[in-house]
């Protein structure tokens, strides 16, 4: 009796699946970005919050250090070379509101100055990943957080 309700069960998800129209057609798409800041250290947490609230799916934090010539070096001084790089994934929509919210970042003072662009991604491997990058569950996220959209 279990066996028989199993191969129903088995046939009727292959019919299922048979109608079912590619992620493409049944979802939303929007293209991604990957949009870089280049900040002086210690200041990632502002931008990662602030890109967030915009919209931004996942942010990368990654210490460096510049290398300028050694005139240039000794006139910034040790402490102006420690850099961070964040990396945040966001959709195309969005780029714009991340460049503002650097721009105006930018504009407080010489130690809040750095460097912010976006560059396209042309693909990624697989529907998990696109939905991760994309932050599709953030809706669900909300609702099951606050009760509401």
């Amino acid at each position: 009796m279990g066996f028989l309700w199993f191969g129903r069960r088995k046939v009727q998800d292959e019919e299922n699946h048979q109608q079912r129209e590619p992620f493409e057609k049944r979802e939303k798409l929007s293209p991604l970005r990957m949009f870089f800041t280049i900040i002086n250290r210690n200041q990632s947490s502002y931008y990662i919050k602030a890109y967030a609230e915009a919209g931004a799916s996942m942010s990368l934090v990654f210490y460096s250090y510049s290398q300028p010539p050694q005139e240039i070096a000794k006139m910034l001084g040790p402490e102006n070379l420690k850099k961070e790089i964040i990396l945040t994934f966001v959709k195309e929509e969005d780029v714009s509101k991340l460049l503002q919210i650097a721009k105006n970042r930018f504009a407080i003072s010489k130690a809040a100055k750095g460097i912010a662009f976006a560059c396209p991604i042309d693909s990624v491997s697989g529907i998990a990943v696109y939905k991760f990058l994309a932050d599709q569950n953030k809706d669900v996220r909300e609702f099951e957080k606050n009760g509401k959209k």
